[in-house]
């Protein structure tokens, strides 16, 4: 799917056309980790990302992942004890240097089906490597945000953080 959008903007480009100023890409959960995978794989297509409660490293994804989810992830993402070259490669950590454009990640602090160390440590490797970067961790969320008023301080952080760097 990324690769087909990423198609779809790099041909609007090529054929010269100017309508898109720029181009923002956001996402929660599976579009948290599309986020990550965009921005670090795709770098250069997207002017700045926000991804929420997304993964960023599929390793300590499943290290620290409670048992009984382990398993069912496995099947989708990859075995630790078969897949590792895979795991490694498909994480987007490890493609922070790729990263061109600012980058905003939110999580919430009792997430139970992306740990929270997930946001954590890829704003450490942003932060290590000078990217322009965001961290907004709600203490009293999960995996997205439930609670109204966090709803709405999510959505204006995400249209804040577009408006400054995608210039609408």
């Amino acid at each position: 799917m990324l690769n087909r959008m990423c198609a779809a903007v790099q041909d609007t480009a090529a054929r010269g056309c100017n309508l898109i100023m720029a181009l923002g890409i956001f996402g929660g959960s599976y579009g948290g980790y599309s986020t990550l995978m965009g921005m670090t794989y795709f770098s250069g297509s997207y002017d700045a990302g926000v991804s929420i409660v997304g993964i960023s490293n599929l390793v300590s994804f499943l290290q620290n992942t409670a048992p009984y989810r382990r398993h069912i992830r496995e099947t989708e993402y990859g075995f630790l004890n078969k897949d590792m070259v895979s795991l490694i490669e498909l994480s987007p950590i490890n493609h922070i240097s790729k990263i061109q454009a600012p980058l905003m990640i939110i999580q919430g602090a009792n997430d139970p089906r992306v740990p929270v160390g997930e946001a954590v440590q890829i704003q450490k490797a942003l932060e290590n490597t000078k990217k322009n970067s965001e961290l907004v961790i709600f203490p009293d969320e999960g995996h997205g945000s439930a609670k109204k008023e966090n709803k709405i301080l999510e959505w204006g952080y995400t249209l804040d953080f577009f408006k400054k760097h995608l210039g609408r």
